[in-house]
């Protein structure tokens, strides 16, 4: 009996859903505010490099007359600052990340819903994103044009 359940043809779809996303008109809105906070964090990454670079040449300058503890206070100074500076970077990335997310949450759930009202309009048991398949047959039927 089982094998009269597989004996149906089962209908799969696929689509690009980057190409969908890219097509969505909140998305042009999510990468300005995206290149907008980056292009801000950039720049505050930027004086920190050069505050760093400040205190190496004030180091370099001051070296060969400096007393061992003030050497040992430059570098001290330079460290931090070397630490501050990848702390921050580490934590700029994780709040772009989710900045990021958050922004793209509602253009994601749009494209789900999309997809299970064609997917359960038409009859598809799968639909599938063309760029994580590994293999397609010809009877796979392209629904990207259907969202």
């Amino acid at each position: 009996m089982p094998l009269l359940a597989f004996s149906q043809e089962v209908k799969v779809g696929y689509i690009d859903a980057e190409q969908i996303m890219m097509a969505m008109p909140e998305i042009a809105g999510i990468e300005k505010q995206m290149s907008e906070y980056n292009a801000q964090n950039s720049k505050y990454m930027q004086e920190m490099e050069t505050e760093i670079k400040n205190e190496e040449a004030k180091y370099e300058q001051m070296k060969a007359n400096a007393t061992a503890t003030m050497k040992a206070d430059q570098e001290a100074k330079i460290q931090t600052l070397y630490q501050r500076y990848q702390t921050t970077l580490r934590t700029i990335q994780q709040d772009a990340q989710q900045k990021q997310a958050t922004l793209l949450k509602p253009v994601q759930d749009r494209l789900v819903k999309a997809i299970e009202t064609v997917g359960s309009k038409n009859n598809f048991l799968f639909i599938l994103d063309k760029n994580t398949m590994l293999y397609k047959s010809a009877k796979a039927v392209d629904v990207t044009g259907m969202m």
